[in-house]
C-alpha cells in the first residue's frame, strides 16, 4: 500500500512539474501582451520617405530637411554630421503635446542620436545653426502659428559611414515617421 501512495505521489509531482511548465509562459504572455502591444504600436515602423529638399505634411506641420552637412569630427576616425530642418506648423497645439525624436542612420542600418551638446566645430564652421533650437517643443512654441520652426542637430559618426538619411519622429504619430534621404 505504501508503495502505491509513494507512485500516485510521484506521478502527481511530475504533472504538476509538467502543468507549471505550460501554465508559468502562458500566465507571462497573458500579463505582458498589453505591454507589447504598447511597445510594438510605439515603434518607428511605417516610413515617409521624404527626398532631401522636398516637403512632406506630417503631425500638424509641412517638415522639410534643408542641410545635411559633414564637418571634420575631432578625429580621423569620426566626422559630425550637422541636420537642419525645418517645420512650417499648421498645428500648434499638435506639436506642442508630442516629445520629438532625431535619429540619424547609414546604409548598414547603423543608428545615431543626436550630441548632447552642439560640437565645437559646427560653432567654428556654421555659428548660424549651432543657435538652433533642437527638435522639440521649445522649437515650436517660439514659432507660433502659421510660424517656421528652424531646428538644428549634431552628430558624431564614423568617418566611413555614407548613404546618411535621417529620421524624425513624434510621438503622437507613430508609428508613422519622417525619413529624409
Amino acid at each position: 500500500m505504501a508503495e502505491a501512495i509513494s507512485r500516485a505521489e510521484r506521478r502527481r509531482y511530475w504533472l504538476s512539474l509538467a502543468g507549471l511548465g505550460f501554465a508559468l509562459p502562458v500566465a507571462v504572455l497573458v500579463h505582458s501582451w498589453e505591454s507589447l502591444e504598447a511597445w510594438r504600436s510605439g515603434s518607428d515602423r511605417d516610413p515617409i520617405a521624404v527626398d532631401r529638399g522636398e516637403s512632406q505634411r506630417y503631425a500638424g506641420a509641412e517638415w522639410r530637411l534643408t542641410t545635411l552637412s559633414r564637418l571634420p569630427g575631432g578625429s580621423a576616425d569620426e566626422a559630425v554630421v550637422l541636420a537642419e530642418f525645418e517645420a512650417r506648423i499648421e498645428d500648434p497645439g499638435l506639436l506642442a503635446e508630442s516629445p520629438c525624436a532625431v535619429v540619424l542612420t547609414d546604409a548598414e542600418g547603423r543608428r545615431w542620436l543626436p550630441a548632447f551638446l552642439t560640437r565645437p566645430v559646427v560653432r567654428k564652421m556654421q555659428p548660424e545653426a549651432a543657435d538652433k533650437p533642437r527638435c522639440g517643443g521649445l522649437a515650436f512654441q517660439g514659432a507660433g502659428t502659421r510660424g517656421t520652426a528652424r531646428m538644428a542637430e549634431t552628430f558624431v559618426i564614423p568617418a566611413t559611414a555614407s548613404g546618411l538619411a535621417l529620421s524624425v519622429t513624434l510621438a503622437n504619430a507613430r508609428p508613422r515617421h519622417l525619413l529624409f534621404r
